[in-house]
């Protein structure tokens, strides 16, 4: 594995963070919070595969027996395959442990077509993960191998989630379930349910091309409008991470008015009240949407805000954005 030609950015998801190379970002993710598996690839190899699920604790498997049954189905591939497969077990490229002290868990590598350093372990909060990075066989090691690993965290029995893909970094409370996210190029998009409480979370790349020299108290109107389309909205100056912002602020239509337009009669729309939090950042020449949609007044709270300004902008490098290949089906965790 090559040593990173570049800085190091976040990778976070579905509570769990990782350190990574700026060029390994985001090729695959399937699941949800209970279990599912994430890939980040780099230019022209996959680099890190990255599986999670709740443990059973009425039926407590031993980690190693885990192993066993994972290098099991692997050795059976390989043999079909007719590639030679080995397999090392309590390995030593990890040089310091101590992080892991007190921790069930096995640091083991195996070889076939690729070379695989893993970390499988069961964390304080109640998973079982297993972390694995790929070199090719003719590759030396890097020292990416134990900063990655060393890096890795489970955070999903604190308050709120870190989420990090492909330089959008920003935190929810644990309590929002990701239901649906867009990966796209120069569009990033990942929205939260809580009961009938909704939050988005964007960020469009290249602002400038895109404002046209526009205000953006004229450009987010046009720009969101099928999201605006069953609200009465008001937009008034706001302030996030010393940007001037958009503080949006809807209600919906009145039913009268509601009536005059077509309506799914089987399936009515519901009708949400929206705080909303819209900034441009010149600095990473990004736009940043934060929207929070709820039912009643008094579900508002400062969530949009909080949000917003946890919300890593500026501070960004200039970082990859998705590749076509890595697009990912909307609706899916």
């Amino acid at each position: 594995m090559a040593p990173p030609r570049a800085g190091w950015s976040d990778f976070g998801w579905q509570g769990l963070r990782l350190r990574v190379p700026d060029d390994w970002n985001l090729g695959r993710v399937e699941g949800d919070r209970r279990s599912g598996y994430a890939r980040l690839d780099d230019p022209e190899i996959v680099r890190v595969e990255l599986e999670w699920r709740t443990a059973n604790e009425r039926v407590r498997e031993p980690v190693e027996s885990l192993v066993d049954r994972y290098l099991a189905s692997l050795e059976k591939k390989a043999t079909k395959s007719g590639v030679r497969f080995t397999a090392q077990r309590r390995a030593r490229f990890l040089s310091d442990r101590r992080w892991l002290e007190g921790s069930e868990h096995e640091v083991f590598t195996w070889e076939a077509d690729f070379r695989a350093h893993n970390l499988a372990l069961r964390t304080s909060a109640g998973r079982i993960v297993l972390l694995r990075l790929l070199s090719r066989r003719d590759e030396r090691p890097s020292p990416a191998v134990e900063t990655v690993c060393r890096s890795l965290q489970d955070l999903s029995a604190e308050a709120e989630w870190p989420w990090s893909v492909y330089g959008m970094t920003f935190a929810v409370p644990a309590e929002l379930t990701l239901e649906s996210h867009k990966l796209r190029s120069g569009h990033i998009q990942l929205s939260f349910e809580r009961g009938k409480e909704v939050c988005r979370v964007q960020r469009l790349s290249l602002a400038g091309m895109l404002l046209k020299g526009a205000a953006l108290v004229d450009w987010y109107p046009v720009f969101c409008r099928q999201d605006l389309k069953d609200l009465e909205f008001e937009l008034s100056p706001g302030e996030v991470s010393g940007h001037a912002a958009l503080q949006v602020t809807g209600r919906p239509r009145s039913r009268w008015r509601q009536l005059l337009r077509p309506l799914p009669w089987l399936n009515p729309r519901p009708r949400l009240r929206l705080d909303g939090r819209v900034w441009h950042c010149p600095a990473s020449d990004k736009i940043c949407i934060v929207d929070h949609l709820f039912r009643r007044e008094e579900e508002q709270g400062d969530l949009a805000q909080r949000i917003a300004d946890g919300y890593v902008c500026h501070e960004q490098k200039a970082e990859a954005e998705p590749r076509g290949d890595a697009q990912l089906p909307a609706h899916a965790e």
